[in-house]
């Protein structure tokens, strides 16, 4: 665990890196940032909140704003970059999302929406395609999408700057595999690539493909296995607005693209070298609040550390208020460590008074109020988004259970 001389000295020498960063084209709405940003570092976002607050209109919106405004696309009901697949209770496995193998007169592969969604983003790379769950916890998550929780963690940048994966469905010499691929593809040259052994395509996962999942957190529903949570970024969606959506019929998000949605960087690796200074903040800061969680079974390890990392890089261009004025560098990263604090180790965290304790929560609020503090530069802590959820769980802590979901 560093010093606190050490993090003195680094803080503050730390220099204006956010200033090398230019913003994205066009204006966003910073109310969508958290959103965007936890996109672009993981295409796997879980949106959690009471039923109501439109956590699937959301999704339906962020793809119609990747149109323009004048488009067919962006005035129709459903953009063609938008899927949702409603979650059925009795999900046990992943045979109604991606498909299974029928014996039924013949070998042959009955096809699941998953898939087909999925080649539609593979034909048209440079859309972004968002894939909703909705209600994802209605059924085990890490049964009915397992293959896709393994394929994920796959992501690596290859020599040509490409975000690959391994396939969710790896070739074979079987009707069935024919039978798909004749199925999900028209064109001839395609599903000869595809039906071909030695370095042919395969049904991987295009860097287009977005999955958000929309989670009520009631008696109907499963909780989410730590597993599940550690391959997902997370945002909760509790506030209201009544007043909202009442002069306008659709959201003003602003115009979304590839850019801004898709990263092109997948590990910590990726983005370290060019943001260096930052990444060491950020570092710091993850070392310290992991020094609490010693001995629990909510420390965390690379995969964390690596996201941590690209959500802190991806903010670095929203450097400017809802008016224009340029934020400190200090609270843009303040900002976006507090906002992923809450995503990825608060919402980890949950357990009865044996597993987690007054003390560790305290602790907990102490070294993150502290370390926002030595960064922020501006950023106002009554704000914070993981010392507001550090008050709820220990509030709830009192009936002898805490956990981050509502």
């Amino acid at each position: 665990m560093p010093n606190r001389q050490d993090k003195e000295a680094f803080y503050k020498n730390f220099d204006n890196a956010t200033k090398r960063i230019k913003m994205p084209k066009g204006f966003i709405s910073m109310s969508f940032r958290p959103y965007i940003t936890a996109i672009k570092s993981k295409p796997f976002l879980l949106l959690a909140g009471i039923s109501g607050t439109g956590k699937s209109r959301i999704v339906r919106e962020m793809a119609r704003a990747c149109w323009d405004e004048d488009s067919v696309e962006f005035k129709a009901q459903k953009p063609m970059n938008f899927e949702m697949i409603q979650v059925k209770p009795n999900w046990h496995d992943s045979s109604e999302l991606i498909g299974y193998v029928s014996r039924i007169n013949g070998e042959r592969y009955v096809v699941g929406p998953f898939l087909r969604f999925l080649v539609k983003a593979k034909q048209n790379p440079e859309i972004p395609h968002f894939l909703c769950l909705d209600e994802m916890n209605l059924a085990p998550v890490e049964q009915y999408f397992a293959e896709y929780l393994s394929v994920v963690e796959s992501r690596k940048v290859n020599a040509d700057g490409v975000v690959v994966t391994d396939p969710i469905v790896d070739f074979e010499q079987t009707d069935a595999y024919k039978s798909l691929i004749d199925q999900l593809f028209t064109d001839d040259e395609e599903r000869k690539a595809y039906l071909t052994e030695e370095n042919g395509k395969r049904l991987s996962l295009p860097a287009n493909l977005i999955v958000i999942g929309t989670v009520n957190m009631d008696e109907t529903t499963f909780s989410f296995s730590r597993k599940v949570l550690d391959r997902a970024m997370t945002i909760e969606m509790n506030e209201v607005d009544l007043d909202a959506g009442l002069t306008e019929r659709y959201e003003h998000i602003g115009k979304l693209g590839y850019e801004e949605l898709i990263g092109t960087a997948v590990e910590g690796v990726d983005v370290y070298s060019d943001n260096r200074e930052v990444c060491d903040k950020a570092l710091i800061y993850l070392k310290v609040v992991n020094a609490v969680l010693e001995g629990t079974p909510f420390k965390v390890a690379y995969r964390t550390r690596n996201e941590f990392l690209l959500y802190v890089v991806n903010n670095l261009p929203y450097n400017k208020d809802e008016e224009g004025n340029e934020l400190p560098d200090g609270y843009v990263v303040a900002r976006a460590l507090d906002e992923v604090t809450n995503m990825k180790i608060l919402s980890r965290i949950e357990g009865d008074d044996t597993k987690v304790t007054d003390s560790l929560l305290d602790n907990l609020k102490r070294v993150i109020t502290e370390e926002l503090a030595n960064i922020s530069d501006g950023f106002p802590i009554e704000k914070s988004v993981s010392l507001k959820k550090l008050d709820e769980m220990k509030q709830r802590l009192s009936s002898g259970y805490t956990s981050f979901w509502s």
